[in-house]
């Protein structure tokens, strides 16, 4: 891939994701340089090109639980779900992925998973993977989890199952030998070796978790449950993580996990956000995931497959339904999952020495642009700093003429 031009963004509507307000910033080698209110000598001097965008400007976001290879598969053959494509993502203002694998090991596989991971890369984006699956004991891609997060590159923990009927993974002793492992690897590693555990629906929630912590004082930022937003009706799970989040750890809610998305066994993503924070959890210890690539009811008698855009549908609608601010709607896909991660100051940030991931919005709060590494992977725009015709159909931003 060719080295990005240096380009100076001029916009009015900094978000990093703090307000900033008016700002310039200066890009080059996929790379925030430089961020301020008058950047014009040092664009000038740097010869680069000059961009004026005339809404909001953003981190890309970070989706941290991605079916790249496709999910659906506990709901049968026809439920089965194709590939995520590059530019779905891409055009949905994801910037960051991870993915995982389903429910279904026979005919989907780590290895397909990390070759597909491997693709997105190369076509732009910044991919990594969780080892591991739903069952115990868990896959892996070398000769251990561990030696998975120590050897891959893109490994950055592990996935497995808690409260779900079909991989009860009831054996305590090897979920604890799991959490184990990951410790290990982080020590040898200095990854954030995760334990990304997919939480079902079953009433004992978040009490295996709770049982790692007190008898292996496995540490709560090393976990991140998913699907904590399921319906109080069904599971205490939703307790159970408002109680893991003011203990300080991390929970993560899944954007298609509501009625909104024919999946009324789930509470609405905004709603849950919402009742955290009136429970008293800090938005710092919230995360949004899109479930993107698994099988949902279409309302038709079928099923669908779910689309990377429903991480920002629903970021946008923490501020224009749920009233929150954009800094702070914008941090369970930002800050937050970029800490757990242990990408802190590299993603999710819009500041020097930050990569150049970039949000671009359009009047209406739209996705017109996405920039990644410092180069445009979305929008329909004459600014690409390759000089290529950009894909997709959002706003075109316009040229600015450096006095």
């Amino acid at each position: 891939m060719a080295e990005p031009a240096f380009c100076r963004i001029c916009t009015p509507a900094l978000y990093a994701p703090a307000n900033l307000g008016a700002q310039e910033l200066l890009v080059g080698g996929g790379r925030i340089l430089a961020i301020g209110p008058d950047l014009a000598t040092a664009a000038q001097a740097l010869g680069a090109r000059d961009i004026d965008a005339p809404g909001r400007v953003m981190p890309g976001l970070i989706d941290q639980h991605m079916h790249f290879i496709g999910g659906g598969d506990g709901d049968g053959p026809l439920a089965r779900m194709p590939e995520l494509s590059f530019t779905d993502i891409a055009s949905a203002g994801i910037t960051t992925a991870v993915g995982l694998l389903g429910s279904e090991v026979e005919a989907k596989n780590l290895n397909q998973l990390l070759r597909k991971a491997n693709e997105l890369d190369r076509l732009g984006l910044t991919t990594f993977i969780y080892t591991g699956s739903m069952q115990l004991p868990a896959p892996f891609l070398t000769s251990s989890i561990r030696s998975d997060i120590v050897l891959i590159d893109k490994v950055v923990g592990a996935k497995s199952a808690i409260a779900e009927r079909i991989f009860p993974n009831l054996d305590f002793p090897a979920l604890a030998a799991l959490a184990g492992e990951l410790l290990q690897a982080k020590a040898n590693s200095g990854k954030a070796s995760l334990l990304h555990l997919h939480v079902g629906r079953l009433k004992t929630g978040l009490e295996p978790l709770f049982e790692l912590m007190e008898k292996l004082d496995f540490p709560a930022s090393m976990a991140v449950p998913t699907h904590i937003n399921r319906s109080p009706a069904v599971t205490p799970l939703f307790e159970h993580g408002i109680r893991l989040a003011k203990a300080g750890g991390t929970i993560d809610f899944t954007c298609c996990l509501g009625p909104l998305d024919n999946l009324p066994v789930g509470l609405d993503p905004v709603a849950a956000v919402k009742r955290a924070l009136d429970a008293g959890v800090a938005i710092e210890n919230i995360t949004l995931s899109g479930d993107s690539g698994v099988a949902v009811p279409d309302g038709a008698g079928g099923m669908c497959a779910v689309a990377p855009s429903i991480l920002f549908r629903d970021v946008r609608r923490l501020v224009h339904e749920g009233r929150l601010s954009w800094d702070m709607a914008l941090l369970p896909t930002t800050v937050n999952p970029a800490r757990v991660l242990g990408l802190s100051g590299r993603k999710g940030v819009i500041a020097a020495g930050a990569d150049a991931d970039l949000l671009f919005l359009d009047a209406d709060d739209r996705i017109a642009a996405v920039m990644a590494g410092g180069r445009f992977v979305h929008g329909q725009t004459n600014l690409n700093p390759y000089g290529e015709a950009a894909a997709g159909g959002g706003i075109s931003i316009r040229p600015k003429q450096t006095p």
